[in-house]
């Protein structure tokens, strides 16, 4: 299983070829996303060019499961943080929430921007950066 961020998801609707290559190869695998990462994507659809569509989006990402279980996520998002800024290099809010997804459920973090890419992070989560 591989969690995703919202940077892949949005890449991949965008045929950006690191995104679909890796989306390709781990077909295989249960993909997941917290629902912060689908509002994410949606958001991008709002503020893309053009009219939004909602429904071409939720079709494109069917192979996405939303994790509905997400108690306990504040918790581990909170002490990654905590960690995280003990090394002097927090993560915004946001982006402690979905890699406290990952390390909850224990699986690695997709991600395809420089948003997590902070010292220390690699010590929590497995995060595959693209």
């Amino acid at each position: 299983m591989t969690l995703y961020d919202s940077s892949v998801l949005i890449d991949y609707l965008d045929g950006v070829d690191d995104a679909v290559n890796y989306v390709e190869t781990h077909l295989d695998e249960r993909a997941v996303a917290p629902p912060l990462v689908a509002f994410e994507v949606y958001q991008g659809e709002i503020f893309k060019s053009g009219q939004a569509n909602f429904d071409a989006v939720e079709g494109a990402l069917e192979w996405v499961s939303i994790v509905d279980d997400i108690s306990g996520v504040p918790r581990a998002a909170a002490e990654l943080q905590n960690e995280l800024a003990s090394n002097g290099e927090p993560l915004a809010a946001r982006d402690a929430f979905i890699a406290g997804a990952a390390k909850r459920i224990g699986e690695p973090l997709a991600i395809a921007d420089s948003d997590f890419d902070v010292d220390g992070i690699t010590d929590h989560v497995t995060v595959d950066f693209l």
